[in-house]
């Protein structure tokens, strides 16, 4: 059983992020789709301004500041997309794999939501439910792929390897 719910957690945890590669990437297209990418929104564009003022950004790169954003939000759930897509290759080609770029994709896309909660924090709302919920599933995946990998569980850690230098010893 026990084999059984690591197997289970390691693929929710997949799952999850894959949903938040999903949230991210259609969160980046759906701010390219508006005008003023962002800016025309009633809470994030003030923030965009505020942190572009903040910044002393000349005002014709406010537009351009905002686009990066958008370009970022982009990033980080494509950044997601290649992590999956990378455990999913390793472990057709090699029958194992770590999730070692999926906690780091899954960090950055924490640390993403914690900028994005700004808008939030300044003006409450949906902005900052969204963003908690996508720290959430950040934190709900995590905790599942270490779950998953069972390497804080003691009996299971893996064994020491000492490395090879490229020489052989005498012995």
């Amino acid at each position: 059983m026990s084999r059984l719910s690591r197997y289970l957690s390691r693929v929710a945890a997949y799952l999850i992020s894959l949903l938040l590669a999903a949230v991210w990437t259609v969160g980046a297209l759906a701010s390219f789709t508006y005008p003023l990418a962002d800016l025309g929104r009633p809470h994030v564009g003030d923030a965009i301004i505020a942190v572009a003022g903040a910044m002393a950004l000349p005002p014709e790169y406010v537009l351009s500041f905002a686009q990066l954003l958008a370009g970022l939000k982009f990033m980080v759930g494509a950044f997601l997309l290649v992590a999956l897509i990378g455990v999913a290759v390793t472990k057709i080609r090699c029958g194992f794999c770590d999730d070692a770029m999926l906690d780091v994709a899954l960090f950055i896309a924490a640390l993403a939501s914690i900028v994005a909660a700004a808008p939030g924090l300044m003006h409450g709302g949906e902005l900052l439910l969204s963003a908690i919920g996508e720290l959430l599933l950040c934190v709900f995946a995590s905790s599942l792929a270490i779950y998953g990998r069972g390497y804080l569980i003691g009996e299971e850690r893996p064994r020491p390897v000492r490395p090879a230098f490229g020489y052989a010893r005498a012995n």
